[in-house]
């Protein structure tokens, strides 16, 4: 029988994987039926054999063995055991997906749940209300720009305009962020900057220090990454560094004003201990100012600019289709980033980057930021007394002054996704806490952001979501109500 066995000896398991250890053990055998090792017809050993052979449950072997079957490379057959078919026995059609990376296979789908009944609102989205964008003069500003400029039709400096990088850095400037222009990466929104750090810092099995909760975009890329994701908990005054002492990190992305998703601002203390205990780590510091700082504390960049690089958007204060983003850092961190980045493309778009730094220098982004800010501060008020009239079981983080964002905390035997799909039925769009979660936990948690919900819908909204989550209570048997008046 050690015949048999001998092509077990390099299988190997990765058990700090969230994969189960059936599936890659699957995985395993699949591989070499496939490139031959194991021939058609072919015994495997049997469940007991395999089990100690590997030094694993036996159920795991049987639950390998029943994958294998489904996927018609093995089958059962009385009095000769498990054999081996033929790999592609079971049909002759091209599976794409036998041939992904492992990387690209570890991105989940989208489950945003879909409104079912006529939308009444979208507390989904953290982006920006078009409608408060003065379009008519951007497209004006954009066609000057395209007519009357041949330069911008031809490759880019690599990192970016200069033009819309002065304005970048006069920007900073005021945020207390010193940058000349030569230490800012323009990228192709925010997005793009996270991506090209993890591909500039990061190898397979890298340690990146992130809140948790945190950004989900921050998360798909630490996955696809392959790093090792080390949660910072966050509570009202901020992530937890624990976690982080003692031990070795690339990087620690945070978002100390307005975390999304919670809203919680990071205070002067707490900075100063992240900041600490992210350069004893030995890490880059990856500032998110997908929003403006408006809480008047000193941002890390301005702490610290030779070990924090500051992730900057114009998506939350302009509109998400521009893609104009920026990394912002000490030259010689810059200039390597930008070889990265042009890898993957030559350039953000020229004539736009011109438009963007035109509308920028008239003072045009202000203007609109501040019609749109007296909006969703009418919507805030709206959405914080429905809460407490609707919702008073509820607790939530955010929703200060300014703040569009509420970081709802459900009783603890409620599903995040089961009332959100809840809220969906009755035309009312939240995103639940697992969009969060570095490991995808269904947390009791929402995040209701009123940055797009008009004041008028705002309330009507919260009684429907308040109705879904009393629906999903009584379906989940939980042991506390939530008063819903």
């Amino acid at each position: 029988m050690l015949s048999q066995l001998d092509w077990l000896a390099d299988i190997c398991f990765d058990r700090g994987s969230r994969e189960p250890l059936a599936e890659q053990l699957a995985a395993s055998i699949a591989a070499r039926i496939e490139t031959g090792l194991l021939a058609r017809n072919g015994r495997l050993p049997t469940t007991r054999e395999l089990a100690v052979a590997l030094a694993i449950n036996r159920g795991t072997v049987q639950a390998a063995y029943r994958i294998l079957a489904e996927q018609g490379m093995v089958q059962t057959r009385v009095g000769s055991g498990t054999v081996v078919l033929r790999a592609g026995e079971k049909s002759a059609d091209f599976d794409f997906s036998r041939l992904l990376a492992k990387r690209a296979s570890s991105l989940m789908p989208d489950r945003a749940a879909a409104a079912s009944a006529p939308l009444i609102a979208d507390f989904s989205r953290l982006t920006p209300d078009e409608r408060f964008f003065p379009l008519e003069d951007f497209t004006r500003t954009l066609l000057y720009t395209w007519s009357r400029r041949r330069d911008l039709w031809q490759y880019a400096p690599p990192l970016g305009l200069e033009e819309l990088r002065v304005e970048i850095a006069r920007r900073l400037s005021a945020q207390g962020i010193a940058r000349a222009p030569e230490e800012i990466l323009v990228t192709s929104g925010a997005q793009q900057g996270l991506d090209l750090l993890f591909r500039t810092f990061t190898d397979p099995g890298d340690t990146v220090a992130l809140e948790s909760p945190t950004y989900a975009g921050a998360l798909a890329l630490a996955r696809f990454s392959g790093v090792e994701i080390l949660p910072l908990p966050v509570s009202e005054e901020g992530p937890d560094v624990a976690p982080l002492l003692g031990r070795r990190a690339k990087l620690v992305y945070l978002m100390p004003e307005r975390q999304n998703p919670t809203g919680v601002t990071m205070g002067s203390a707490r900075r100063e201990a992240v900041l600490e205990a992210a350069l004893a780590a030995g890490a880059l510091v990856v500032e998110d100012g997908y929003q403006e700082p408006e809480s008047g504390i000193a941002p890390l960049a301005a702490r610290r600019p030779d070990r924090v690089l500051w992730l900057g958007t114009l998506s939350k204060d302009l509109v998400p289709g521009f893609r104009i983003g920026w990394i912002a850092g000490e030259a010689g961190v810059i200039e390597r980033i930008a070889r990265v980045k042009q890898t993957a493309d030559f350039q953000t778009p020229l004539p736009l980057q011109a438009a963007v730094a035109a509308f920028l220098r008239a003072g045009a982004d202000r203007k609109s930021r501040k019609s749109r800010g007296l909006e969703v501060e009418m919507r805030r008020l709206t959405a914080a007394r429905a809460l407490k009239t609707r919702l008073s079981g509820l607790a939530f983080w955010g929703g200060e002054i300014g703040n569009p964002l509420f970081w709802l905390r459900l009783p603890a035997a409620l599903s995040g996704r089961a009332v959100a799909q809840a809220a969906a039925a009755r035309g009312v769009l939240v995103a639940p806490g697992a969009d969060f979660d570095p490991w995808g936990e269904d947390l009791p948690n929402l995040r209701l952001s009123v940055s797009r919900v008009e004041k008028r819908r705002v309330e009507e909204g919260i009684g429907l979501l308040a109705e879904a989550i009393e629906d999903a209570r009584s379906h989940a048997g939980a042991a506390h109500s939530v008063p819903v008046v």
